[in-house]
C-alpha cells in the first residue's frame, strides 16, 4: 500500500531554479501528495510560479531568515501527511521516486530511506535496497539529503533538525535519528534523483572548507561514544592517520 507523502523544500535566493523545480514537482506529486516550500529569507521574496499558484497541494511559508535547520523543522511541522520527503530547490526527483519511497516506508516505519543519483558511480547492487550502518558515516557521507524520505515519527523522536551549527545538519540529523531515535539507514538501489553539482549555483558550495571540516568533526565527536565498534570505525581511524585528520574523541 502506498501512502501520501509531503515533499519538503527550503529556498534562499534560489530564483533561477524555481520554474524548473515547479515543473518537476508538478510531475512528481501524486493526487494525494503535498509540497511545502519554505522561503528562508530570500532577498527577493519567493512567489509561486503560475503552475503552482492554484495547486491546492502546494503551500508556501515565508517566515524570514530562520536558517535551514529551522526551515526544515517548520515545513515538517506543517506537513499534512505522516510521510516526508526532502528535495533541494536545485535538484530533481525522477519518475517514481515518491511512489517507491512511500511503499518502502509503509513496511519500514523506522527507516531513513535514500535513493541513488544519476551522477553516482556504478557499483554492483544486490536486491532492491540495502542497509547502511550509522558507523559508515564516520568514513564519509555517501547519502544525498535531497533524496531522503522518512516517517514524521522518526523526525520527532530525533528532536528535529539541528539549528545550532552552520552546516552538516544532514549528517547530524542522521546520526541522532539512528543513535538516539532508533532509526536505521537504507538506500534504494534505484536511481531516482538528479543533483545539481555546479559549484557556481549550488548553495552549499559556498561554505568554506574550514567551516565544513570543523563542523563535521564536532558532529562526529557528539555521537562517537554511541556508535558500536565496527570495521567502518577502524577504516575511518586508518584514513585519519594517513591524512592527518583528527580522530573523533573517544
Amino acid at each position: 500500500m502506498s501512502h501520501p507523502i509531503t515533499l519538503i523544500t527550503t529556498v534562499r535566493n534560489g530564483d533561477i531554479f524555481l520554474d524548473r523545480f515547479a515543473n518537476n514537482i508538478t510531475a512528481s506529486l501524486r493526487p494525494h501528495d503535498h509540497a511545502i516550500i519554505v522561503d528562508d529569507g530570500s532577498d527577493i521574496p519567493v512567489k509561486l510560479p503560475d503552475i503552482l499558484r492554484n495547486d491546492d497541494r502546494v503551500t508556501l511559508i515565508s517566515p524570514g531568515p530562520i536558517g535551514r535547520g529551522a526551515a526544515l523543522n517548520l515545513a515538517i511541522e506543517n506537513a499534512p501527511t505522516n510521510l516526508i520527503a526532502i528535495q533541494d530547490i536545485d535538484d530533481l526527483s525522477l519518475p517514481g521516486r515518491l511512489q517507491h519511497q512511500s511503499e518502502f516506508l509503509s513496511h519500514n516505519q523506522d527507516a531513513l530511506i535514500f535513493t541513488r543519483a544519476i551522477t553516482d558511480p556504478w557499483r554492483p547492487c544486490f536486491g532492491r535496497s540495502h542497509k547502511i550502518p550509522a558507523a559508515r558515516l564516520y568514513l564519509g557521507n555517501p547519502l544525498h539529503h535531497s533524496s531522503l524520505a522518512l516517517h514524521r515519527d522518526v523526525w520527532q523522536r530525533a528532536g528535529g533538525y539541528p539549528t545550532d551549527i552552520p552546516c552538516c545538519i544532514d549528517l547530524e540529523f542522521y546520526l541522532r535519528a539512528c543513535l538516539i531515535g532508533g532509526a536505521s539507514i537504507w538506500r534504494l538501489n534505484d536511481v531516482l534523483i538528479e543533483r545539481n553539482l555546479d559549484p557556481k549555483t549550488r548553495h552549499f558550495a559556498g561554505i568554506s572548507a574550514k567551516t565544513y571540516h570543523i563542523t563535521r568533526q564536532q558532529v562526529l565527536d557528539r555521537y562517537y561514544a554511541k556508535v558500536s565498534p565496527s570495521y567502518w570505525l577502524a577504516f575511518a581511524k586508518i584514513r585519519n592517520n594517513l591524512t592527518g585528520r583528527k580522530a573523533p574523541a573517544s
